[in-house]
């Protein structure tokens, strides 16, 4: 299961062994702390990770270069980071203690392990735990968010990473909806969603965001011959949280600036927690240069299926 709750001492004791992984662990890489930041090195590829700015995803770089947008491109909304869903019962900005502000470094062995401040409004305290999985050449994340409120309350998690503009994201299509402002730019293909980045085509008013159902548990993005792709549980359009989606997208207005951003979001099941209680979410990253065989373009069947063959996903 992907999805866990714990509550009480022995709840929080296996929390504990789910996010410490044994140190004599030989299948995950022991991060690199240098400067305040971690870094995990798998071959070529390095993700960096920030204790001091809400433990955030900061970079993810394949031969070099960074897969993900830093705070050039936009001051506030860069690299991948993690909130409570759904946005309705905090509206914008983020708390600073889950987004931006440091959280408590607590690593040990081949587990980057971050704990964040108190949310002051809604009591929630998020954990960050990533490690780099050298038999897979992938990034294993797992997320926790526990209600230390004196109430009961219904949260599902939320990860939300900024890649560069001009590229492509796709997933399986569920079987519930599609609303937003970016629908007239989206395409369904054989039961594939392919949105083709395209600037002049962003809606200059209202949203320009996508929520979508998904399937098969997978979101993929590819910029140039680079693909990114995110394995999590699937959950049934029932499941989200109101007004969101399972799987949404995002595409910053460049107008002004010229240049931008796109979000690629996935969510979790909508879940009740007791105070005191835990969810526990796992997203697994894999970030492949493609084969020079497979073309990066809407609709190609073998892209899809070099997909489902990396994170061995069936539908």
């Amino acid at each position: 299961m992907d999805f866990r709750i714990f509550n009480g001492t022995m709840g929080m004791l296996c929390l504990w062994m789910l996010l410490f992984p044994s140190c004599m662990d030989k299948e995950h890489v022991v991060p690199i702390l240098e400067d305040g930041r971690y870094t995990i090195q798998l071959g070529n590829q390095i993700m960096e990770i920030d204790p001091s700015t809400g433990g955030r995803i900061t970079s993810l770089k394949l031969d070099g270069e960074n897969f993900l947008t830093d705070e050039n491109v936009d001051s506030f909304n860069w690299g991948s980071t993690f909130w409570p869903s759904p946005q309705s019962d905090w509206g914008w900005p983020p708390s600073p203690e889950l987004d931006n502000k440091p959280y408590t470094d607590a690593s040990m062995g081949p587990v980057v392990k971050m704990v964040s401040g108190k949310d002051p409004k809604t009591g929630y305290v998020i954990t960050k735990a990533i490690r780099g999985k050298t038999t897979t050449a992938s990034f294993l994340i797992t997320y926790s968010i526990t209600n230390t409120s004196d109430s009961v309350q219904k949260v599902a998690p939320w990860e939300v990473t900024r890649v560069h503009i001009n590229g492509m994201a796709f997933y399986p299509m569920g079987a519930g909806k599609r609303t937003g402002g970016l629908l007239p730019l989206v395409t369904e293909r054989k039961g594939i969603v392919w949105f083709v980045y395209d600037g002049g085509g962003l809606p200059t008013s209202g949203d320009r965001q996508l929520y979508s159902d998904g399937s098969e548990g997978w979101l993929a993005q590819v910029n140039d011959s680079v693909i990114l792709v995110k394995k999590f549980e699937d959950i049934a359009w029932i499941d989200k949280a109101p007004e969101e989606g399972e799987v949404e997208l995002f595409a910053s207005d460049i107008r002004k600036t010229g240049t931008g951003y796109v979000e690629i979001e996935h969510q979790g099941a909508y879940q009740e927690l007791e105070p005191g209680e835990s969810l526990v979410w796992d997203v697994e990253w894999f970030l492949r240069k493609l084969p020079p065989e497979i073309t990066p373009e809407m609709g190609n069947d073998r892209l899809v299926e070099y997909v489902r063959d990396l994170i061995q996903a069936r539908p």
